[in-house]
């Protein structure tokens, strides 16, 4: 009788299937409670072109500065990142107004790396023949090394007077294994969502 065991494989399907895990930080020196007004940075790959439902223009130190960084070059998910933080920033009273007007500045972009992987099965027999005299089993084990798609959404808070960052936070692995928009919408809402939870209000 032959028996398949998977080392590797279970516990990488439990990573993916627990969702993303949320990294955050922020200056303990800022008060967070009286900040209620925000804009899109200038830096940011959206600015305003996300309400007015256009692609952003790229220049090409901002292509190069992704390319260095890892930071994606997905329109389609950079897109729907920032429409679902805007809807999730106002949805928690936070308003959107001109950068001039704002309190504190939001930055938002994707990022994807290939993460290593290794694959182990093993295959064993038992021994034949009556008891007690079984025969010799046999033992094998294969290791496949492959790689899959981390994608992680990051946010950060920059103080609009001094444009310093107060606050940063990564769903990682938020964008794994997405197969279409509906299954994209879902998890960049959680993600965005338990990201903001770790804002101090």
């Amino acid at each position: 009788m032959f028996r398949k065991y998977y080392g590797y494989l279970l516990p990488l399907l439990f990573i993916l299937a627990c969702g993303p895990a949320i990294k955050f930080n922020y200056d303990p020196t800022i008060n967070f409670g009286p900040l209620k007004t925000w804009a899109w940075s200038e830096q940011s790959e959206f600015s305003e072109d996300i309400t007015n439902n256009r692609r952003p223009r790229r220049s090409e130190r901002l292509l190069e500065d992704n390319r260095r960084s890892g930071r994606s070059e997905r329109p389609l998910i950079d897109r729907r990142i920032g429409l679902i933080l805007e809807k999730e920033l106002i949805a928690l009273g936070y308003q959107k107004v001109s950068p001039s007007e704002a309190q504190f500045l939001v930055k938002q972009y994707a990022r994807y790396k290939e993460v290593p992987v290794e694959y182990r099965t093993r295959i064993s027999s038992g021994g034949w023949g009556w008891y007690p005299h079984y025969g010799i089993g046999l033992n094998t084990s294969t290791v496949s090394r492959q790689t899959y798609e981390e994608g992680t959404v990051s946010i950060e808070i920059y103080d609009a007077k001094t444009n310093k960052l107060i606050w940063e936070a990564k769903a990682v692995g938020a964008l794994s294994e997405i197969r279409g928009p509906e299954e994209a919408d879902r998890e960049i809402t959680r993600a965005v969502k338990g990201a903001l939870d770790k804002l101090p209000r």
